[in-house]
């Protein structure tokens, strides 16, 4: 028997010029260097990002840095949503749907492109479009969540004159969409994903973790490029 199904063969990895890597030209990325500063999942994403299926592809330290980037947007969304936990749910509070009836605009509105974005990522893994992917999960981490979905949040999490169930509906919409998007992401960047997840209420048909992360202790994430994001 065939040991294999489908076998998905990558285009070559150039230099920024399109060049060949060569070590004799002296333009060859050290992959354990790069683990070494910007990280393993840092790597993983930029390989991925933006590569097309049958085409060559230029490799960065831009790319490489735009990836640190966006675990640390990533981590420091999720610092933020355990921080804002409303102080009417317990600590120990196993993860739940929000109740449709206390949503606001802005929560039914993140809800949907959660749902719009699990179609188009599914859709992208099926056609093995691995580039289109993380085009896909960039845009509605960084674009949506982040730079929407978070600040919309903080004017109903931080309004003291809303109903707690408000607050608190709210608040799970933010540990739903994170939850998703963590799981969507983790087989592109396992680490960060796998140590966020461990930090967020779990439901009760959630998998055992197989390591529990130090958080918030742990990945360590690098000041300046904090400061830039």
């Amino acid at each position: 028997d065939a040991p294999f199904e489908v076998i998905y063969l990558s285009g070559l990895v150039r230099d920024p010029y399109g060049q060949k890597m060569s070590k004799s030209k002296g333009n060859v990325l050290d992959p354990l260097e790069a683990i070494d500063e910007p990280g393993a999942d840092a790597l993983r994403f930029a390989l991925i990002h933006g590569a097309a299926p049958g085409n060559d592809q230029k490799f960065s330290a831009e790319k490489l840095e735009n990836a640190r980037n966006f675990a640390n947007k990533l981590w420091n969304a999720a610092r933020f949503v355990i921080g804002a936990r409303p102080a009417s749910i317990a600590a120990d509070a196993p993860r739940v749907a929000p109740d449709p009836a206390a949503l606001g605009p802005a929560d039914a509105w993140l809800r949907a492109r959660v749902a719009a974005t699990v179609a188009e990522a599914d859709k992208a893994i099926a056609e093995f479009a691995f580039g289109e992917l993380t085009r896909v999960l960039y845009d509605a981490i960084w674009g949506e969540y982040c730079d929407w979905a978070l600040e919309l949040a903080k004017v109903r999490l931080g309004d003291e004159s809303l109903p707690a169930a408000e607050r608190e509906a709210t608040w799970w919409t933010l540990v739903e969409a994170l939850d998703t998007y963590l799981r969507l992401l983790h087989p592109v960047m396992p680490f960060v994903t796998e140590a966020i997840w461990a930090g967020l209420p779990h439901a009760a048909t959630d998998p055992e973790l197989l390591i529990v992360a130090d958080w918030p202790s742990a990945p360590p994430v690098d000041a300046a490029a904090e400061a830039a994001v």
